[in-house]
């Protein structure tokens, strides 16, 4: 089988699978993706143009997103006060609360996933995934992409 499908079809059941672990918290893994790049944004805060990049969701579908989010009280947003085109997220206390619940979650599914694998396995399909992502990045992007949240937060563990 190709790479890319068999890459394609464990993403899809990967995803599938975490949306129903999540539902008992009334999310799914786009809000954990949207609130995971919100929280480990370094100072000042996310842009709503970097979670976009990084969560390979279309604007519009972002800002429904954020809106929601804003509106559950989970995410405010300021403007930069550098650029004021620039919207930066950050987390509320309840947005905090909210995401240590899911993170808790998803942190068991990945231990339920790494499970199945020898260690060894684990740590060479993160590694390989990593590459293949940083290089179909770059790829689609024309240029060498900075550190994306992922790379961040690994180093943060």
């Amino acid at each position: 089988m190709p790479l890319g499908r068999s890459i394609g079809r464990t993403a899809k059941f990967v995803r599938a699978w975490g949306d129903r672990a999540l539902a008992g918290l009334g999310s799914d893994v786009t809000e954990w993706i949207v609130l995971r790049n919100i929280a480990f944004a370094p100072p000042p805060g996310a842009s709503q143009a970097e979670i976009a990049h990084f969560s390979d969701m279309g604007g519009s579908a972002l800002v429904r997103h954020i809106d929601r989010l804003e509106a559950d009280g989970l995410v405010t947003r300021t403007r930069d006060t550098a650029d004021r085109r620039t919207i930066r997220l950050r987390l509320t206390a309840e947005g905090d609360a909210h995401f240590d619940e899911i993170r808790a979650v998803m942190e068991r599914c990945d231990r339920e996933l790494r499970a199945r694998l020898a260690k060894d396995e684990a740590e060479i399909m993160q590694r390989a995934l990593d590459t293949l992502f940083e290089f179909c990045l770059t790829e689609l992007s024309g240029k060498e992409q900075p550190p994306t949240p992922n790379s961040r937060a690994r180093s943060k563990r």
